[in-house]
């Protein structure tokens, strides 16, 4: 007997609690045309389908549709279309009636004129899906940001600015870093917080930033969730942080061929389940680095198209936008021509090397007297120094002493003329005249050496 119950029991499975999705067979009621279904009788449901619906198997079988749910008719197309195709229809849709994203199929059932549903609960599949797509979009509005036209400053800040919309922490930031200091470049904070990128300059690398590395042994970023942790093992890192306020903290290497040259990070950020807070500042980290590795090459670049590389001063193209820029300022300007006295003769003679010498020393004490951002190599033995925003007394001065200095003995000598004027719009005046005085003082020299000028190659 109790051989026959269990071989019973095994040949006649429980449908209604086996079946492990939601699953539902429906009688379709058709309006008097016979092509449209205007409702549905329940004629079965299993245990899965009634706990996502919230209803008993009594509630629902042998009871009409809409008078479960009155607003559900979006569900009756789907009916009709496996009747008509007499094959099993496919999709996915939040279904309003369960508060669930439902992915289902519907088709014909061995009874006249009825389907069957299976449901699959998908809320999380679509959450993620949803959660990947906020991250991606939210990663491409800011490399569009960091990509745009906007100078490398504001445009940096302002990548900033909008990450920080979504992550809401206390304070965003890019460390950059050579390996031996560390230094804070761009910062963002909330309201009522404290920047902190004037105090984080030059920062010794191992004592700042070396011990972020045993973070990345097992990950791709730095993530400290809780400061506290660190106290026991990392006294150091846990006071500093400590005196900054912050409680959690995210970073995200970023990297020049290979070599880690920066970190953007958060502090204080806020995880959020619609989006990956740790897949954007990966993402975003790897868009700065490259935006500061092209910056850099970008200015590199312009320096070595604005500088003379022999003697490390500006050259001729730079003393040209140099002009045009002062010619449309009203500031008062000091001029200075010099050129190298002897220097064909010193080729001659010493060999070129020496005559580089005489170049490179010369504009090294022009630079000493006025500044080497203001000195440029016009070409040849040529250099002009255009001092913009200098006073007539603070110009003659320095005048003075660079003039005594050429009085003493010098290996390398120059002649020179100068010009100051108040009015910066003058400036091709201004340089008519320092050159005219440049030439007289070169004429007085060679006449004071008994030199031929007319052997000489200016």
């Amino acid at each position: 007997m109790i051989a026959e119950t269990i071989q019973k029991n095994l040949s006649e499975p429980d449908f209604y609690k086996d079946i492990p999705v939601p699953f539902a067979v429906f009688q379709p009621v058709y309006d008097a045309s016979h092509r449209k279904v205007v409702n549905a009788i329940y004629l079965y449901v299993n245990q899965a389908y009634c706990q996502m619906a919230g209803y008993s198997r009594e509630e629902l079988t042998h009871h009409y549709f809409l008078d479960i749910y009155p607003e559900g008719d979006v569900w009756f197309a789907y009916c009709h279309e496996a009747l008509v195709r007499k094959e099993p229809v496919h999709s996915c849709f939040y279904s309003e009636e369960t508060k669930h994203w439902l992915d289902f199929t519907v088709g014909p059932a061995s009874i006249k004129d009825a389907v069957a549903f299976i449901f699959n609960n998908v809320d999380d599949s679509v959450r993620k899906t949803k959660r990947q797509k906020k991250t991606d979009n939210i990663i491409m509005g800011i490399t569009k940001i960091l990509n745009n036209d906007e100078e490398f400053e504001t445009s940096m800040n302002h990548a900033l600015e909008e990450l920080s919309r979504y992550i809401h922490p206390d304070r965003l930031y890019v460390l950059e870093t050579d390996g031996y200091t560390a230094s804070n470049t761009f910062e963002w904070c909330a309201r009522g917080v404290e920047p902190e990128i004037q105090t984080l300059q030059h920062l010794d690398y191992n004592d700042y930033l070396r011990g972020w590395e045993k973070y990345m042994t097992d990950s791709s970023s730095v993530v400290i969730e809780n400061i506290e942790n660190l106290k026991a093992d990392d006294f150091a890192d846990y006071e500093n942080l400590k005196r900054q306020g912050i409680r959690c903290i995210a970073a995200a290497p970023f990297y020049n061929s290979g070599k880690l040259i920066g970190y953007l990070g958060a502090d204080n950020y806020k995880e959020n389940e619609l989006i990956n807070t740790q897949a954007v500042l990966n993402s975003i980290s790897y868009f700065v680095g490259a935006k500061i590795v092209n910056h850099r090459l970008m200015e590199d670049l312009n320096r070595m198209s604005h500088m003379d590389i022999l003697t490390g001063v500006h050259n001729r193209n730079a003393m040209i936008e140099e002009i045009n820029a002062l010619e449309s300022k009203n500031v008062a300007t000091g001029i200075i021509y010099a050129d190298v006295n002897n220097l064909k003769h010193i080729n001659d003679t010493k060999g070129h090397e020496a005559g580089d010498q005489a170049l490179c020393c010369s504009a090294d004490k022009l630079a000493f007297h006025f500044g080497r951002g203001n000195v440029y190599r016009a070409g040849g033995d040529e250099f002009v120094v255009i001092m913009p925003e200098v006073g007539e007394e603070d110009f003659e001065a320095r005048l003075g002493k660079l003039n005594t200095e050429l009085q003493e003995s010098n290996p390398y000598r120059f002649s020179f003329g100068a010009c100051w004027c108040p009015n910066s719009n003058r400036i091709e005046e201004v340089l008519r005249v320092a050159d005219r005085e440049m030439y007289e003082a070169k004429r007085r020299f060679y006449q004071k050496e008994g030199v031929d000028r007319r052997r000489k190659n200016y």
